[in-house]
């Protein structure tokens, strides 16, 4: 490729895998944008900046780094993408090889984890550090105290839930954002009505259901909606929207 025109496609005539073998293999540099068709009708949107072909990171959003990337589904069957040649700084998160074989062992991780703790921001009670407190405390809240990375806490936690140790608090760590009464961009949609900018997501969850507000904040975001820890709220809610539904 020699044009520095974008390059833009459907990942289901170009599947991801493929593209990323072809700007390897052509040592491009630049951004590759991706809008990722996960969870039925939802998307995922996720960035890669690449120099020479390696990939240097990784972005959900606001959320960024290596555990944001392995994150994303590595070859989604479905979506969008586009690639923009530009000026690009800094080294090889891993060698492309490793890394392309890391993304697809850790996002097999991450769906076996999920299915059991439904995400990183589902709130749980559990005799382990950082999970003592009595309303529970989600992987995202106990992290930053941990020594251990995003998906070995995620991990720890699925072990302790897998042997009768932890018990949901019925929260999640999304529960204490509140809308701004300008932020709501679906102003039809039910739950838009009771956005006063004194509620917070878990009261909304309280007057509706939890899955309710889910469905809402995730249709937020998809319109627009950007704040700050936006990319890693998505990311787990879709997580959530998988494995608990939006009725839920």
């Amino acid at each position: 490729m020699t044009t520095t025109a974008p390059l833009r496609g459907q990942l289901q005539d170009l599947q991801l895998p493929d593209l990323l073998d072809l700007l390897h293999g052509t040592r491009q540099t630049g951004v590759l944008r991706v809008q990722a068709a996960v969870t039925g009708r939802h998307v995922l949107p996720f960035q890669l900046s690449l120099v020479r072909g390696e990939i240097v990171s990784g972005a959900v959003l606001d959320w960024l780094g290596l555990d944001a990337l392995l994150s994303c589904p590595p070859d989604p069957q479905a979506g969008e993408f586009e690639f923009v040649v530009r000026p690009q700084g800094g080294t090889p998160l891993l060698p492309y090889a490793q890394l392309v074989a890391e993304w697809a062992r850790v996002s097999d991780e991450w769906q076996r984890i999920c299915a059991v703790i439904g995400s990183p921001s589902r709130r749980w009670q559990a005799p382990l550090p950082g999970f003592q407190a009595a309303e529970g405390r989600s992987v995202r809240a106990a992290l930053p105290q941990s020594n251990q990375s995003l998906i070995a806490l995620a991990e720890t936690l699925t072990q302790a839930v897998l042997g009768g140790q932890a018990r949901p608090s019925g929260q999640f760590a999304w529960f204490g954002l509140r809308l701004d009464v300008t932020a709501p961009r679906l102003t039809g949609h039910p739950l838009a009505q009771l956005i006063d900018g004194q509620r917070d997501l878990g009261e909304l969850a309280a007057l509706t259901s939890t899955g309710a507000a889910r469905a809402y904040l995730l249709a937020e975001l998809e319109a627009g909606l950007r704040f700050p820890a936006c990319g890693w709220v998505w990311r787990d809610l879709l997580w959530e929207t998988d494995v608990l539904g939006e009725s839920d």
